[in-house]
């Protein structure tokens, strides 16, 4: 099937005329509000630690006025 999704939270499949697509990437509210809340308690992660070198080019773009990486 083309244009099938699936919920990030569940898996379930999510056909793009389904009702549900108002709540994409997720099948449900329920999914969407799971999917907060699992942010929220801190249960996604950055996968590594943030460095020196992160942290000055992110001062380089805020002075420069662009979101460009350099």
């Amino acid at each position: 099937m083309t244009g099938v999704g699936r919920c990030p939270v569940c898996k379930r499949a999510i056909p793009p005329e389904s009702a549900s697509a108002s709540y994409r990437p997720f099948c449900s509210q329920r999914c969407k509000l799971a999917d907060l809340g699992s942010w929220l308690d801190g249960a996604y992660r950055i996968s590594r630690p943030i460095s020196e070198e992160d942290l000055d080019q992110g001062v380089e773009q805020n002075e420069s006025g662009t979101d460009e990486p350099h």
